[in-house]
């Protein structure tokens, strides 16, 4: 029983040996709602959450196939679920710490045995094959964490990897729509174009008959034929972005170009709006898998250092044999060949040249680190959600100016329509016109793809329809 005490005392006075860290803190989320909720507070809709597969609302077979293409088998999110594999089997080889370790040994082996040493006639001097066989058992005890913290580390870095998949999934179809929405809108403009080149044409050709009666000068068909080659070469442009859009299509969806080439043009964007979910400022957060991600690091990262921790203290454990020695195979497992064998250790290093204290100075430098990395990332999505809501805002009121200059166009072209009609102007005044409103038009598509790209930054800003499940990660 003193012994027992004794032994206590010395364990009791061994953990304060342990050195003492300083871990900083992330930010607070209190203050980051205070933070958001000036900025915030004023958006609000009926809709309560953003549907995981929200491009679905476009109703658009041709983007669904697309998307579920690329979800299935781009590589890159391929490499990702193998490395998520590769994260739960360490799990589970960690997992196996806290488990007896059983194994079967066998040995054979022919020596000759000394005369001057402990072994008398007749084995001393002779040779004689020894066989071992034996059922071995070691176990370590785990009273200070070490092997469980390790355990749950593994686990928060599996779930951190796991939503890897769920990021990359939300700029993988975030980056589609987008591409795919452009270059539909890039089609109708080269579309608008092949109209304002027709148009410019027919003027050129009406400036050419007044010149050749003397009612034009040569200065305006000079105009007339510089305004028309740079509609064609406005045209080339926007067929050379529209290679560029595709290629870009090809590498984010995993897909070939003859893949991409053979999609058509579309026009389903015009009435998509995206559901700002209710009191966002209180929750923000919890819709993005990037801070999660962070938080799981966090916790692994605290896991580790309850590990370091662990290595101050004492270890015990077990092991056992259940094994059979003889000099004769025939007898090996007979009864009188039985020899088993019990025993415990306690093992504590005293002096190891401070490698213990160094590493936990590094284990603690790594979650310090990893807080710093939280609070960036807290900033980044406090930023971009914020800067996407406004400019998805300032899109909307350029979308209202242009289609009020767009109402003025139309009722210039509708004057000088009926001018011409009467016969007070001949049709070159009602072509400028109609070229003018043209001009407009292309604006505006390009007005209303910067609307839709704001949309969907927006809908990336807010998770893609993500929703944190929670993080009760400290059970085994």
């Amino acid at each position: 029983m003193r012994n027992l005490v004794l032994i206590f005392i010395s364990l009791y006075i061994l953990t304060g040996c342990v050195p003492k860290v300083e871990k900083i803190k992330k930010f607070d989320n209190s203050k980051i709602n205070k933070e958001l909720k000036t900025d915030l507070n004023k958006f609000n809709s009926s809709e309560l959450s953003l549907n995981t597969q929200w491009w679905k609302k476009f109703k658009d077979e041709q983007l669904n196939s697309l998307i579920n293409e690329a979800l299935n088998n781009a590589p890159t999110l391929k490499i990702l679920k193998t490395r998520y594999k590769s994260a739960q089997s360490i799990v589970e080889i960690n997992k196996a710490l806290k488990k007896p370790t059983v194994g079967i040994d066998g040995n054979v082996s022919r020596q000759r045995y000394s005369e001057n040493y402990i072994f008398p006639d007749p084995l001393g001097g002779g040779y004689y094959n020894l066989y071992d066989q034996g059922l071995g058992l070691n176990y370590d005890f785990d009273f200070w964490d070490k092997n469980s913290s390790l355990i749950r580390a593994s686990i928060n870095k599996s779930l951190a990897q796991k939503l890897y998949i769920q990021v990359k999934k939300i700029a993988m179809t975030t980056s589609i729509v987008k591409l795919y929405a452009t270059l539909n809108y890039k089609k109708e403009q080269l579309e608008k174009i092949k109209v304002l080149e027709k148009n410019i044409e027919e003027k050129h050709h009406i400036l050419n008959t007044l010149h050749e009666l003397g009612l034009a000068n040569q200065i305006e068909i000079n105009r007339s034929s510089t305004s028309l080659e740079k509609v064609k070469q406005n045209s080339l442009d926007l067929k050379i972005e529209i290679e560029d859009l595709k290629k870009s299509l090809s590498i984010v969806s995993g897909l070939m170009p003859s893949k991409i080439d053979k999609l058509k043009r579309v026009s389903s964007f015009d009435k998509y709006k995206v559901f700002v979910p209710k009191d966002i400022h209180l929750d923000v957060l919890s819709h993005r898998p990037d801070i999660a991600i962070q938080k799981y690091l966090l916790l692994s990262k605290n896991e580790y250092i309850t590990n370091a921790k662990a290595q101050f203290y004492p270890n015990i454990s077990l092991s056992g044999l259940l094994g059979f020695t003889s000099f004769s195979w025939a007898s090996l497992f007979d009864k009188s060949s039985y020899a088993p064998y019990i025993g415990s250790a306690i093992s504590l290093p005293l002096f190891d040249g401070n490698r213990r204290e160094n590493n936990l100075n590094i284990k603690t430098d790594e979650y310090n680190i990893q807080v710093q990395e939280y609070n960036q990332s807290v900033i980044k999505a406090i930023n971009e959600v914020v800067a996407s809501l406004k400019k998805f805002e300032l899109n909307k009121s350029k979308i209202k100016v242009q289609n009020n200059i767009l109402k003025s166009k139309e009722k210039n072209l509708d004057i000088e329509r009926k001018i011409f009609k009467l016969g007070l102007k001949n049709k070159i005044s009602y072509i400028d016109s109609k070229l003018s409103l043209i001009d407009e038009e292309i604006t505006k598509l390009s007005l209303k793809n910067n609307e839709l790209n704001a949309q969907i930054d927006l809908i990336k800003a807010l998770g893609g329809g993500y929703k944190e499940k929670g993080t009760s990660l400290d059970n085994n």
